[in-house]
């Protein structure tokens, strides 16, 4: 592997484009707004601030990782840990750098708010990385805000901006209003299809976390627990679709509902992936629960392209 595929790969490229793509989707085709050089540095910030919380978390994971997934280590195989820390630290502080330019630039001096939420997301990917990653549930809550917070952060951003213009928040209101309903739907469904993933990726890692000391509920309450909480969390979410759905057809959104409705069949794919391995324990692997996590991920990416009929 050349070392620029290396790079990419550290810092997660497909999920660093999905952000992106979410946090567009949600601004243009959700609340209906103009491209803006100012929202697309805060998209850029995002991107930036995230890659470097890959980065990070692969220097504090590399002991695990050389169990979990040998074959694609990364530091210290094709970069030192020393210049992994070196991109983390520049890709962080870019990030925060066009936060800082784009909340002074819209909002004045109430900068501070949007601001203070990505220095705060820096802080929380790192402390993850150092610290929560490996105790119970709490590693999961931070992830899955963190990626809710992607979703949500477009709606924060242009409400704060039209209100610093009085004649904007006459005329942007009821669309605003309109739509923090969708993008609560949608930040909902981020939070619980992430916390549902990043407990099947814990089951998917349980070896080499289990010799790294880590708290995860797979190791601490057992694989079945594990299984069953995330059936648990699986039908909740499955619920939340079949609401959203009907909201979304009821606005006469119709593509986007069926779309939405289709991320969660693939999510009981899933779910039945574990009703089988809790038959049958000879199916409790960690290429079983991989395809769990694959198919939780096309689940997420369906959800997230179905924003893009919402016109």
């Amino acid at each position: 592997m050349n070392k620029i595929g290396a790079f990419f790969k550290l810092v997660r490229w497909p999920n660093l484009l999905i952000t992106a793509l979410t946090m567009c989707l949600v601004y243009h085709c959700v609340m209906h707004m103009g491209s803006t050089w100012m929202f697309t540095l805060i998209v850029i910030s995002m991107v930036l601030i995230q890659a470097g919380g890959y980065v990070i978390n692969d220097i504090f994971d590399k002991d695990i990782d050389m169990v979990n997934k040998p074959e694609k280590l990364i530091v210290d195989k094709i970069f030192t840990e020393r210049q992994c820390k070196l991109f983390y630290i520049v890709l962080t502080v870019m990030g925060l750098a066009c936060a800082l330019v784009a909340s002074i630039m819209a909002l004045g001096k109430s900068f501070i708010t949007i601001f203070a939420f990505m220095v705060l997301l820096a802080c929380l990917l790192y402390t993850y990385s150092q610290r929560y990653k490996k105790e119970l549930v709490i590693g999961n809550l931070i992830v899955s805000i963190s990626v809710a917070f992607a979703v949500f952060l477009p709606w924060i951003f242009q409400m704060l901006y039209i209100s610093k213009h009085e004649l904007l928040l006459i005329t942007l209101r009821p669309l605003m209003q309109y739509s923090i309903h969708i993008v609560l739907i949608y930040t909902a469904f981020a939070f619980l299809m992430t916390l549902i993933r990043e407990i099947v990726k814990d089951m998917e890692d349980v070896v080499g976390d289990g010799r790294s000391n880590c708290r995860t509920i797979p190791i601490i309450w057992g694989i079945k627990t594990a299984q069953i909480i995330v059936m648990v969390l699986g039908l909740l979410a499955f619920v939340m679709i079949v609401y959203a759905k009907q909201y979304l057809y009821d606005y006469g959104f119709v593509v986007t509902s069926y779309m939405l409705y289709g991320s969660g069949i693939f999510m009981l794919v899933m779910l039945f992936g574990n009703v089988f391995s809790l038959l049958d324990s000879s199916l409790k692997t960690s290429k079983q629960f991989h395809i769990q996590s694959i198919a939780m991920k096309i689940s997420m990416l369906v959800g997230v392209l179905s924003m893009f009929f919402i016109k």
